[in-house]
């Protein structure tokens, strides 16, 4: 629905554009009316209007003022400037302000609707771009975390992250948020809808917060330090949560100030162990101190943890074999050899594992006990030969599963494209991550899932254009689209002719 203003001193004037536009376009909604600029301002500013049909000549301010009043607090708003007066000037001050559309009075009816369309347009091809920004910016956060804790190698450089995420002052700490849920079971709805919620807490506060997916019942993020009060910061953000999120806890381990991104995974080690710290206590966050970097030591060797995980997911059988002994023998060393302690992080690697596999896109239960052993070399030995069945899997996935899943979605989407399907849904259908789903679609078949899917249904519509006699609003409701006003604008921006042009050049 456009939200509209009218903007004239004469009452019947603004009487007459509305009866046009509840008649011939009945997707717009007049939101409010002003008699003078000064209300047009005032009254811009409370309603928000899509589109303003302003009139120059007015008591108070006139209409080239209030415009650029307007337009200074509220660039997006579209404006349509009426007047009784064909002096270029005013042409030539409305166009500086970046007004296309100059109406003289007396106006047709055809004049008009021109006008309101054309304006339209540029409104819905600004919601469609700042839409899908507003995604790529989600996914480009979540891609800038996930290469900082796993060393991904990418064509974007410091440079190209700033630009995305202003990211060029790199002083801040990393957080990892842990949800517990009193539910024992969790369906993927359920975890989709504290991301929302989280991600809703996120854009409230006063804070930069880059996140990172969601995995496990785990959220990395990284927040950009500002004399941020950790104590402050994490009640903040754990009592915004709670209020969305009543049915479980929300618990915050908070890891230690950088300067720079090579510092970060040092960041994340500590708000995982800040983390294991409060995950079973009463206390709702734990902030990594000094004191606490004193006992722990180095229980984990992160280092040879980091290669081994690598070499699992390139699938490196040669290498892991090596890697996975000179890991367990120092983590023997570091935990004194003390069998309790070592069974609890082998159990830990393996939780680390799923949330790996989980960024693939591949769901495996690679959960292992170590309650029955009795010694060091059985855990070893019995932790290795569940690494090697995982590894198994994923080159049985690498080699057949990705594209077969893949081509499954593909035909999803061409048997029920007619219906309202996103990316999340196809993604939950097929098992993958809606995250991962997105970059193996584009990277296997080098089109987006929303082009793919524009696509589909535009070559139906041409189909039902030229072979039937549908009115356009049963092309569009048969092709996927419930508004025939949207499914025209698309179709005209993708095929560049109205889908009655294309029907007449190719009956």
């Amino acid at each position: 629905m456009i939200k509209i203003m009218l903007v004239d001193d004469e009452a019947i004037e603004r009487k007459g554009l509305q009866m046009l536009l509840n008649k011939h376009r009945p997707d717009s909604e007049i939101v409010a009316e002003a008699g003078n600029g000064k209300e047009a301002i005032d009254l811009a500013m409370m309603t928000e209007p899509d589109l303003i049909f302003m009139d120059i000549k007015m008591p108070e301010y006139d209409g080239i003022y209030a415009a650029e009043q307007i337009l200074t607090s509220r660039p997006e708003t579209k404006i349509i400037m009426v007047s009784a007066y064909d002096t270029f000037d005013y042409a030539k001050k409305a166009m500086k302000f970046g007004i296309k559309e100059y109406l003289l009075k007396p106006n047709s009816v055809a004049e008009v609707l021109t006008a309101y369309d054309a304006m339209v347009q540029e409104v819905d091809q600004e919601n469609m771009l700042q839409s899908r920004l507003e995604q790529a910016n989600g996914l480009i956060e979540m891609e800038f975390i996930l290469t900082l804790l796993l060393n991904h190698v990418h064509d974007f450089d410091t440079e190209s992250w700033s630009e995305w995420l202003h990211v060029d002052d790199m002083k801040g700490f990393v957080i990892v948020l842990l949800f517990q849920s009193e539910h024992p079971s969790v369906t993927h709805q359920d975890k989709q809808g504290w991301y929302a919620s989280l991600k809703n807490v996120v854009a409230k506060t006063p804070y930069q917060i880059l996140l990172g997916p969601l995995t496990g019942f785990q959220v990395p993020a990284f927040v950009k330090y500002d004399a941020t009060n950790f104590n402050i910061f994490a009640r903040s953000i754990i009592h915004q949560l709670q209020q969305e999120l009543t049915n479980l806890k929300v618990k915050i381990g908070v890891g230690t100030t950088i300067d720079n991104l090579d510092q970060f995974a040092t960041s994340y080690e500590h708000a995982m162990h800040a983390l294991e710290q409060v995950q079973d206590s009463q206390a709702n966050y734990a902030i990594y101190n000094n004191q606490a970097a004193t006992t722990k030591k180095t229980l984990v060797p992160f280092a040879e943890e980091k290669r081994i995980l690598e070499a699992i997911k390139k699938g490196d059988e040669t290498s892991i074999d090596q890697l996975f002994d000179r890991y367990f023998m120092s983590l023997q060393q570091n935990a004194n050899y003390q069998l309790s302690i070592i069974k609890k992080a082998m159990t830990n690697f393996f939780v680390i594992l799923h949330r790996v596999l989980n960024e693939l896109g591949l769901t495996l239960d690679t959960e292992m006990e170590f309650s029955q052993f009795n010694t060091p070399y059985q855990i070893k030995e019995a932790a290795k030969a569940h690494l090697y069945y995982v590894m198994q899997q994923i080159k049985d996935w690498r080699d057949s599963g990705v594209r077969a899943l893949l081509l499954q979605a593909k035909a999803y989407m061409e048997s029920n494209f007619k219906k309202n399907i996103s990316l999340e849904q196809v993604a939950t259908d097929i098992g993958l991550s809606s995250y991962y789903f997105s970059k193996l679609f584009k990277e296997y078949f080098e089109v987006t899932f929303i082009d793919y899917l524009t696509q589909i249904r535009l070559d139906r519509a041409k189909e039902l254009l030229v072979n039937t006699n549908y009115s356009l609003k049963e092309i569009a409701l048969s092709t996927g689209y419930k508004d025939p006003n949207y499914f025209s604008r698309v179709f005209k921006k993708e095929i560049n002719q109205t889908p009655s042009a294309y029907r007449k050049n190719h009956k």
